[in-house]
């Protein structure tokens, strides 16, 4: 009793857990945060999830999942964070796996993204460092991450399917975040 509490508590402050069970984007076979309540909706409902501390700190561990736009593609295996890499310049776009830190340069100055795709009337960007956003703002090159975000987690719906992955955008800052679908909702 006392520990549900304390994940209510945890996500009132600090938003609902996604991390998932060690299994490739399990977040979305794993509805259900700690305390209890539903956190991945693929309709127009909306949930505020935490940052995975374990990620921002430590680093993520990603998996290729395929190529778009002239770009490759990674999902943490362990929050659901994409990264887009430029195939023709990045050195790892020709990985399968690899583990990378979070880029704080890029947090503290600004992310400096270019173009990658229009999707849904929405512009979908990448920066070097792979962080990748969709914006209602064409036409930008650098972006920083709203400070309502940093430090209330994200507010995330439903963007799209696309193939096996559901893809989760927060609304506020248009970070994106992407699980397996396939295991249904």
């Amino acid at each position: 009793m006392r520990l549900k509490t304390l994940s209510r508590l945890r996500c009132v402050i600090l938003g609902h857990d996604i991390q998932s069970d060690k299994t490739p984007f399990a977040p979305k076979s794993r509805q259900r945060c700690r305390c209890g309540k539903e956190t991945l909706f693929e309709d127009k409902r909306q949930s505020r999830v935490g940052h995975i501390l374990s990620c921002f700190f430590f680093g993520h561990d990603y998996l290729r999942v395929g190529e778009r736009d002239g770009h490759a593609e990674f999902i943490c295996k362990n929050c659901g964070h994409p990264l887009l890499f430029e195939e023709r310049s990045s050195r790892y776009a020709s990985k399968s796996t690899f583990h990378k830190a979070v880029s704080f340069a890029c947090i503290v100055l600004g992310h400096k993204i270019h173009q990658v795709s229009r999707r849904n009337g929405i512009t979908e960007y990448a920066c070097h460092c792979g962080h990748s956003f969709l914006l209602s703002q064409p036409g930008l090159s650098t972006y920083r991450h709203p400070l309502a975000c940093v430090v209330r987690g994200h507010y995330i719906r439903f963007v799209e399917r696309r193939g096996f992955l559901s893809e989760f955008g927060c609304h506020v800052c248009g970070h994106t975040f992407c699980f397996d679908g396939s295991r249904g909702g």
